[in-house]
């Protein structure tokens, strides 16, 4: 029987988990919006890559997601079973609070398992695959961020302007110039087309004019007229674009990859704190996993007289305390305040020890002062409500 009721309440919370994890990543996505849209008009990138890049970023928000998701689904499934009373007949058949957990726990491992993956290796796998694919449509894309009919100066010593510009193909019509690149002067280059291309591998890039004139002021007022049928005008950006495995962030590399760089640093005789917070971050996200396991149950068994609001509303603020409380103690350690191994481990110890006591209560019958307080001002407030609108219901 006992494994029969595990499996039900397994099977109710992993399939909130994915539905909830579903939809936080697609509300993630969101976020990058511009960032897909500056893909599509400004790089010409099609389907494929800009599916890609969403590949590549969701590592990113996962690594966040997935703890949430495990919370919400236990607060979710615990609630219900409460307010339907299978909890109270778990209880009655012998079943110990512990016992009925067992479930939590389990999944809590496995979320954990996909957690530190995710911070370990396929974050840094993701965030350096994403630049790499900006930085070889960027390479690849000469046109990137020309816009027709109005003058650009993304080019080092000249001026552009064009007509009608197609990314796709490079072509460009109606095409004005103004070069000074030189001491000698300007040269001012009118043409019917072109077409712009690039060297990927060593990043050069050339405009190809056709039909055109080149108008040159010369020195003793002498002025040149120039007619081409075609013209190779060789372009730099003013910009220098730097390839991404050249400058890798710490959330770029993987768990071994920032060891070594920690290792490396302290053997040079320097003192890597923000490194040392970056690593030991990768590892206290996904043991947040554990700390809501233990919040989660008493969270959804508690009863609550008139709605389900109260264990929601304490969960969502675990939650923000638990991130708050976090950022707090992230910033004492990058002032030297505390240490950075204990700046980031410090919130989840306390969170934990805290969870631990409230489960351990819980499983005790014991009721928590906590949440007994959190109720009664909870309906001090809406009895004022009601005194101050005697014509409001609750």
């Amino acid at each position: 029987m006992f494994k029969i009721i595990n499996l039900y309440i397994f099977k109710e919370m992993a399939a909130l988990f994915i539905i909830t994890t579903v939809i936080l990543a697609v509300t993630s996505l969101l976020t990058r919006v511009l960032q897909l849209a500056e893909l599509a008009v400004n790089y010409g990138a099609g389907f494929f890559i800009i599916l890609k890049f969403l590949l590549f970023v969701m590592p990113s928000f996962l690594v966040y997601i997935i703890p949430m998701s495990f919370l919400i689904s236990i607060l979710i499934t615990y609630n219900r079973l409460s307010n339907d009373n299978e909890i109270t007949a778990m209880k009655a058949s012998g079943l110990s609070v512990l016992k009925v957990s067992k479930p939590v726990f389990l999944m809590a491992l496995l979320a954990y398992s996909a957690a530190i993956l995710f911070t370990s290796y396929i974050l840094p796998w993701g965030n350096i695959s994403s630049k790499r694919l900006i930085y070889d449509v960027a390479r690849t894309k000469a046109t990137i961020g020309l816009k027709e009919r109005v003058f650009n100066d993304a080019f080092e010593g000249l001026m552009l302007y064009a007509n009608h510009i197609m990314p796709e193909s490079g072509e460009m019509e109606g095409i004005f110039i103004s070069e000074h690149r030189d001491e000698k002067g300007n040269n001012i280059i009118a043409a019917k087309s072109g077409i712009i291309s690039s060297d990927p591998q060593n990043m050069k890039i050339t405009l190809k004019l056709f039909n055109g004139t080149i108008h040159r002021a010369e020195e003793k007022g002498l002025y040149r007229v120039i007619t081409f049928n075609t013209y190779n005008l060789n372009l730099s950006l003013k910009e220098k674009m730097e390839s991404p495995d050249n400058v890798k962030t710490n959330r770029d590399l993987s768990i071994n990859q920032l060891s070594k760089k920690i290792s490396d640093m302290k053997g040079e005789g320097r003192h890597p704190v923000l490194d040392i917070m970056d690593l030991h971050q990768r590892l206290s996200i996904p043991v947040s996993i554990f700390v809501f396991a233990f919040f989660g149950v008493p969270l959804g068994i508690q009863r609550v007289r008139t709605t389900r609001f109260t264990s929601f509303s304490i969960g969502l603020a675990v939650v923000i305390a638990y991130y708050l409380l976090s950022t707090a103690m992230e910033s004492l350690g990058k002032r030297g305040v505390l240490g950075p191994v204990l700046a980031v481990w410090g919130s989840t110890i306390l969170m934990g020890i805290f969870g631990i006591f409230i489960f351990y209560k819980t499983a005790n019958d014991s009721p928590i002062k906590l949440f007994v307080w959190a109720e009664e001002k909870r309906d001090a407030v809406a009895v004022l409500i009601q005194k101050m609108f005697p014509g409001r219901k609750r």
